[in-house]
């Protein structure tokens, strides 16, 4: 199981990749919700967490 500051790392990891999240993901209500994120293309996921990981090519 994931934890929020796990899920916080990742976040952090991925903005200093030079990744862009939209703010509306950001926030705690829509983190579970599909989500569309950039890192040299965009990628998307059923939650922020499963987009970042296809991002970073970890999928």
């Amino acid at each position: 199981m994931y934890t929020d500051s796990s899920l916080g790392k990742l976040i952090e990891t991925f903005f200093q990749r030079g990744g862009r999240i939209d703010k509306y993901y950001l926030r705690d209500i829509n983190r579970g919700k599909r989500t569309l994120v950039y890192l040299h293309g965009w990628f998307s996921g059923q939650n922020i967490r499963a987009a970042i990981m296809k991002a970073f090519g970890k999928v």
